[in-house]
């Protein structure tokens, strides 16, 4: 009995040292293979813990990523807690399931707007604030989104738009349907913004927007200079 102990203690041993000592381009060969339409840059570290210096997927290009291997992510199909610095800092759970699918968890990001859209080749159109995104899970792969459900905020917002500071901050919650990301915005904003937003894999958005501020307000009066006096005389409705 003592040497079954001894000898799966040894096995246990070495398969940590494994770990441990194999080097970080390992993982890149097995995101490369499982994720082809993943372009990964140059590797450093271990298996264990490493950096990457950039990936870009979907026409998002993240760069500064380091990850740690977490074994018990690995029975939840999430073995690798990751950070991000740029274009946003963030941080969270990765995996790579069945079917070259992206699988992420308890992920967090704080960034800029106008890198983030920029990132996602997004015009910012002039306009910039901060963004904040919480994901309590997410499944995408090279069609599209299979699963996700979190929040995503605006926590400011400036441009050349007088009153356009007055929006934020406006929260959206996050779905998937038939492998279109939605935004589904929620109305209690200062400036009643409320609405549905669809975006595609390859970028294109369709949905509506509604906004509702306070009559002679800056928003209200810029809005009515762009778009015209709302038929209601208080609902301005932009179409994706």
């Amino acid at each position: 009995m003592k040497r079954s102990v001894w000898i799966i203690l040894g096995i246990a041993f070495f398969l940590v040292c494994l770990v441990v000592a194999t080097p970080a381009w390992i993982v890149r060969d097995i995101i490369v293979k499982q994720q082809p339409a993943m372009a990964v840059g140059n590797v450093s570290g271990r298996v264990w813990r490493g950096e990457l210096d950039v990936v870009q997927y979907q026409g998002i290009t993240l760069s500064g990523i380091r990850w740690t291997l977490n074994p018990i992510g690995l029975i939840s199909g999430v073995p690798l807690a990751i950070a991000v610095n740029e274009p946003v800092q963030g941080e969270g759970d990765v995996g790579i399931g069945r079917e070259q699918t992206l699988q992420l968890r308890n992920v967090n990001v704080e960034g800029q707007l106008a890198r983030l859209l920029n990132a996602m080749n997004f015009p910012s159109m002039g306009f910039d604030g901060g963004i904040s995104l919480a994901l309590q899970e997410a499944k995408i792969n090279a069609t599209g989104c299979i699963s996700i459900a979190g929040t995503m905020t605006l926590n400011a917002l400036s441009g050349d738009i007088e009153g356009v500071d007055s929006i934020a901050p406006v929260t959206a919650s996050l779905s998937c349907e038939n492998k279109r990301i939605v935004l589904a915005i929620d109305e209690n904003n200062s400036a009643k913004v409320r609405g549905t937003v669809r975006i595609s894999v390859n970028g294109q958005m369709n949905g509506q927007l509604m906004l509702s501020p306070a009559p002679a307000t800056p928003l209200f009066n810029s809005l009515t200079q762009f778009m015209g006096r709302p038929a209601n005389g208080k609902d301005f409705i932009l179409r994706l």
